[in-house]
């Protein structure tokens, strides 16, 4: 890896310690006096300028130039210092003084072939060029080269005439060996123009075609601080390339996009089959999710991608923060009741000496969170368990013992079986969502927590009915919920209503009746209304004999995901899609099972909403992080599926119930893959949690068209790609 910059040079020599200047001021901190010190220093950190390794010039075979090259030559032995970058010169034999069209040709020529052996020999490093020095012919060749073969930075130094005179007049001995002088602070500006991306016509198209690569054009390669003279003899043959390719540029575009999706049947952002090959071959190279080392590092790569959350339940979005968050919406009712009710007081009490002690066991063998929700009869629900809850306001860390004992070890929290996980989120659902103050402080900090990981499109299901049990009704619960969805926070939001298949069947029939009743009774206010899932228990409610109950939510094609092969065979999801339409199943873990099925599956574009974490502490599968425990246990199937053509998505399911994040179910699913996935899969996954949203067409393109912009955005300038686009993370 190694950061060079290309220059020309004309008969000044300074262009050299000007630019230096700015791009290694540990060598020479010439910029020190300048008014604007911290705008340049903000410029270097944008564009992530670091101290070159190697310096490139390029000049003509002159007398001024010799003159200017000995000038140079004293400078460098005078300055005389451990960071000096390596000097490498070319005098183009060919153009003496770039008096005519012919030495104009070979400067040019010669130009474009230094700068395309620098854009390779830079490795993982950056390529900066200057349009400082040199005729402007010069100039205008180093420009174009950028446009070809792309850089890191595009350099230029403007000077102030009346400065420059001054200088010349009054500081004619000033050595570039320090700092200009106060009074001359500005004489000199270094500015960047810009960054550029290699053009997409640079690229082969093929295996025959390799595209533009030096070899094909080589140049000598002057020693460290050595020149050499370069002679073309009237060789053009670079710029002659170039100039086909550019000509031919669309159909090796086409060619080249053509050929990248024809080898990969995972559809990504269309965007993407535009870029680079090289950058495209490191997206599928680098893989994550192999090496706990990296953990951190990767994690803060995917949280900055946009992301969709289309499986995440109301009833388990609180993490214990939450949870004690969620509990003190309800604080001044709380203690209402403490005051007007003793035996809440004294019960309390009973709690509090255990909480004090610290005694988490204790607390954890006694507990039970649901006969706890009507612990003091007087008391309505939910403020016995919000009461609780405020116990643990100060030692969160023992609540978080409470409820998961040994289980906050991440690699124990694993394959405890469905109804052992379910019992995790009692003292949150349908145990804290009672009242007002309580749901809306749920809702909110889940929008949050989405917002801060960069959730673009977030889906919310629920149970209304279930949240009924204080003074609320099922649409005020559900007023309240799509209120706070509704909110501008930078986030698409859908509901999606829950109904379980192994409740009472009049529960069922009120959440279809409800969605009617919202859906087409007149007004717009619960359009968010996106979706109606079935779930619970597969093994009851055969959604065969559910199906005359669903006709109604059939009959106005509304949207429908159905819970399915998470711990049965898959004859579940198979009922589900041939008995009830659904587009999305939710984690179908089994469907690998049935080749034929996930074949209906890729043909009808059925989703696939996978939960990684929670999969994995209800099922239990093989973990990279955790080979000895979790060595002897099934592969988890996302990566078959995806390399099956499957629409796979990767949801948090209960991000608080699982204690995960929408940037870590991401991480969790590569993981769970043997070898990690690829940048380039986990693009996959993130496009096609948009082409699934449960929105209407206009606003899933919109979304989709917003994403793809903001991933090229990160990709070419935020994750540390150089301009050949290659991740320095990995």
């Amino acid at each position: 890896m190694t950061d060079i910059l290309v220059t020309t040079l004309g008969g000044s020599w300074a262009i050299i310690p000007e630019l230096l200047g700015f791009t290694n001021p540990k060598l020479i901190d010439l910029y020190r006096h300048h008014p604007k010190r911290d705008q340049l220093e903000h410029s270097r950190k944008q564009f992530e300028i670091e101290p070159v390794d190697e310096i490139w010039v390029v000049t003509t075979c002159s007398k001024l130039s010799d003159t200017a090259l000995m000038s140079l030559d004293g400078w460098r032995k005078a300055l005389n210092g451990p960071l000096q970058p390596v000097l490498r010169i070319w005098q183009v034999k060919d153009a003496g003084q770039l008096a005519d069209e012919k030495e104009c040709r070979s400067m040019a020529e010669a130009i474009h072939r230094i700068v395309l052996a620098a854009s390779f020999r830079t490795g993982e490093g950056r390529l900066l060029l200057s349009l400082a020095g040199g005729r402007k012919t010069m100039s205008s060749d180093i420009q174009n080269a950028a446009g070809l073969f792309g850089c890191s930075a595009l350099l230029h130094v403007i000077d102030r005439p009346e400065l420059l005179r001054k200088m010349r007049e009054e500081y004619s001995s000033f050595s570039y060996l320090e700092p200009l002088p106060e009074a001359l602070g500005d004489v000199f500006t270094p500015i960047i123009t810009g960054r550029y991306d290699p053009a997409p016509f640079m690229l082969g198209d093929s295996e025959e075609d390799e595209g533009i690569v030096p070899d094909s054009f080589p140049v000598e390669m002057p020693e460290a601080f050595g020149s050499c003279v370069f002679s073309l003899n009237g060789n053009t043959g670079l710029i002659t390339a170039l100039n086909e390719r550019r000509r031919k540029a669309a159909s090796l575009l086409i060619n080249y996009e053509r050929n990248l999706r024809d080898s990969d049947h995972r559809a990504s952002f269309m965007a993407l089959y535009s870029l680079p090959k090289e950058m495209v071959a490191r997206l599928k190279e680098t893989r994550i999710g192999q090496d706990k080392a990296k953990k951190k590092k990767e994690l803060a790569l995917l949280q900055r991608f946009p992301k969709t959350e289309l499986h995440c339940h109301l009833g388990g979005v609180l993490d214990i923060r939450g949870v004690i968050e969620t509990a003190g919406a309800s604080r001044h009712l709380v203690e209402e009741m403490r005051i007007r009710v003793p035996d809440l007081e004294s019960w309390l009490a009973s709690w509090q000496r255990l909480v004090d002690e610290g005694n988490w066991k204790a607390i954890r063998d006694r507990v039970d969170f649901k006969a706890m929700r009507r612990a003091v009869e007087e008391v309505p629900e939910p403020l016995c368990v919000a009461a609780f809850i405020l116990l643990f306001e100060n030692c969160p860390d023992l609540l978080e013992r409470v409820i998961y004992g040994e289980m906050v070890d991440e690699k124990l929290y694993c394959g405890i079986g469905f109804n052992s996980y379910e019992r995790m989120g009692d003292i949150q659902g349908s145990g804290l969502l009672q009242n007002e103050p309580c749901i809306r402080a749920a809702v909110r900090y889940l929008i949050r927590r989405a917002t801060e990981e960069n959730v673009r499109y977030l889906e919310l299901r629920c149970s209304p009915v279930n949240y009924t049990r204080g003074t609320l009704t099922d649409e005020e619960v559900t007023g309240i919920i799509t209120q706070e969805l509704c909110r501008p926070r930078g986030i698409r939001t859908s509901l999606i209503f829950i109904a379980s298949r192994h409740g009472e069947i009049e529960i069922l029939r009120r959440h279809i009746a409800l969605t009617g009743k919202l859906l087409y009774g007149g007004s717009d206010e619960f359009q968010i209304l996106q979706g109606f899932d079935l779930a619970g228990n597969e093994k009851a409610g055969d959604p065969e004999l559910l199906r005359q109950e669903f006709m109604p939510i059939l009959e106005k094609c509304m949207h429908l995901t159905i819970h399915a092969g998470e711990i049965v065979d898959a004859s579940s999801i198979w009922k589900a899609v041939y008995h009830l339409n659904a587009e999305r199943i939710g984690h179908g873990l089994t469907l690998i099972q049935r080749p034929e099925l996930m074949e209906k599956f890729r043909d009808r574009n059925i989703t696939l909403e996978m939960c990684p974490s929670s999969n994995f502490q209800i099922i239990g599968f093989r973990d990279n992080y955790y080979p000895n425990t979790t060595s002897g246990r099934d592969e988890y199937p996302l990566k078959k599926y995806l390399d099956a053509g499957l629409r796979i998505t990767v949801n948090t399911d209960n991000p608080g119930i699982s204690r995960t994040g929408f940037t870590r179910e991401l991480h969790r699913a590569a993981r769970l893959t043997p070898g990690g996935l690829s940048l380039w899969e986990i693009l996959i996954l993130i496009r096609n949690g948009f082409k699934a949203a449960f929105t209407n067409r206009e606003e899933r393109h919109r979304l989709i068209r917003e994403a793809e912009t903001e991933i090229l955005t990160i990709l070419n300038k935020g994750i540390g790609f150089d301009y050949h686009h290659r991740p320095t993370f990995s």
